[in-house]
């Protein structure tokens, strides 16, 4: 086994910058990660790529991720342990494979309706496709799934409702379990209804005693994109329900990048709208009341660290994470850097992380 993980040694200028257990995170993230043992089974879903859910150890150090098989990753699973040939040197880390076995009985990664996301972060999906179907989203996985399982509703009446009364089957869990609950789902055109369903879920899980933050993260509707005075009352109409901080992604930051690769009117966004659009929330839900995803990898670094520090100024906390592709298309779309650029990118951003005391969210897909 040392023999072929010699053979995949890569050479890394920023080794001594972060951890090792940082760059190996950070390095399955974007490679995925190839398996060396036969006791990880995982089913076959059309154009899905396999993934699991991995946590990684070390000494004051615990983070989970979401990484892809790719058989030609230079970064080795055992079940027990990540192993990479690092300049020359093999390097390891404690890790194993975390299966939610309520949510995700296969052990591959699950994009349901009802997920668990992180440390003590919980994801309602009631819209389980999306209107804008943005070719790097992580809905492509999960579309796919539901397809060839034969579960691919679009019922989304009743998701929402099955979502209430999950609530009401676990309020005790979500009193002491979980610090933030996303309302992370695909966006609808229909704006009466999606905010209808977003403050009902909100409002559901203060009625059952859930003390602690809810974020809502959606699409900004095109009917209040630039009507203030509308854009205004629909957010202050999500804070009233109970939600805590309102998302949304910008993404990409590269007017022609975007247009590329996010479709519909969403495509046509510019930087600058978002952060209009950021100005209003920020007003109704206060600093650090909104917040955004950027996608590491998906174009050049200096556009998405522009990115993210210009929305900390204005107390938007960002939330990068780092592309990976879900289905076998998105194989196609391009890496722009390498590991280091990639480590390199990590570091600066907990720059800004500690220049603007943003608080921290470390996902299974988080740059941070």
């Amino acid at each position: 086994m040392l023999k072929r993980i010699e053979k995949f040694d890569m050479r890394i200028g920023q080794v001594n910058t972060v951890r090792i257990e940082e760059l190996i995170r950070l390095g399955t993230l974007k490679d995925g990660i190839q398996l060396t043992t036969l006791d990880i089974h995982l089913p076959i879903y059309g154009q899905v790529i396999p993934r699991i859910e991995v946590e990684i150890l070390g000494n004051g150090f615990r983070k989970k991720v979401t990484v892809r098989v790719n058989q030609h990753s230079r970064f080795m699973f055992d079940g027990e342990s990540i192993k990479a040939s690092i300049n020359g040197e093999i390097k390891s880390v404690f890790a194993y494979q975390y299966v939610d076995k309520d949510r995700a009985p296969t052990g591959m990664y699950n994009f349901g309706m009802l997920r668990e996301n992180g440390t003590r972060s919980f994801v309602f999906d009631y819209h389980t496709y999306c209107a804008y179907s943005c070719a790097f989203c992580f809905k492509e996985n999960e579309w796919e799934v539901l397809s060839i399982d034969g579960q691919g509703t679009k019922d989304y009446k009743g998701n929402y409702e099955d979502c209430l009364r999950y609530i009401e089957t676990h309020a005790e869990d979500f009193q002491s379990n979980y610090d933030i609950v996303w309302l992370c789902t695909g966006s609808i055109v229909n704006v009466a209804v999606e905010l209808q369903r977003h403050c009902g879920i909100a409002k559901k899980l203060r009625e059952i005693g859930y003390p602690n933050d809810i974020y809502v993260s959606q699409v900004v509707p095109d009917a209040i994109r630039k009507d203030q005075d509308r854009r205004t009352d629909y957010l202050t109409e999500l804070k009233e329900s109970g939600v805590t901080r309102f998302n949304t992604g910008v993404e990409i930051v590269d007017s022609q990048l975007r247009k590329k690769y996010i479709q519909g009117y969403k495509g046509s966004f510019t930087f600058s709208d978002y952060l209009n659009i950021f100005e209003d929330a920020v007003d109704v839900f206060g600093h650090f009341g909104a917040g955004s995803c950027l996608l590491a990898g998906i174009e050049p670094s200096v556009n998405t660290l522009f990115g993210l520090e210009e929305i900390a100024k204005m107390g938007v906390v960002p939330a990068p994470t780092v592309f990976t592709p879900f289905v076998s298309k998105q194989e196609k779309i391009k890496f722009y850097f390498n590991l280091d650029e990639l480590i390199e990118m990590h570091v600066k951003f907990n720059d800004i992380i500690e220049r603007y005391k943003l608080p921290v969210f470390s996902g299974v897909f988080s740059l941070a």
